[in-house]
């Protein structure tokens, strides 16, 4: 048995030695990502699932307006649900 401190402190160890980045993607609810790349994230509200996005694929701007602060890393988490198939429509005869 191992205790679940000594999961969290081991997992905060990691994130101290760049190992992992910890990520809060919801209400009490962390995550830690080994992928140490520059990306976004997007959290599918039906299962709870965090999927990679990368960072090309969006555009961010005037990050550098943030008046007071040299901006040093930037990171979206995006929320939403899988679209659902249009129906089919059928034709009459």
């Amino acid at each position: 048995m191992i205790s679940r401190a000594t999961v969290y402190n081991t997992l905060n160890l990691f994130v101290e030695k760049g190992l992992l980045q910890r990520l809060f993607v919801g209400e009490g609810r962390v995550v830690y990502d080994p992928d140490l790349s520059p990306h976004h994230h997007l959290v599918d509200e039906d299962t709870g699932v965090v999927h990679d996005i990368p960072s090309e694929a969006l555009e961010i701007p005037r990050i550098e307006s943030v008046e007071g602060f040299e901006v040093t890393n930037c990171q979206l988490v995006m929320r939403g649900r899988r679209k659902k198939p249009p129906r089919s429509v059928r034709k009459k005869d």
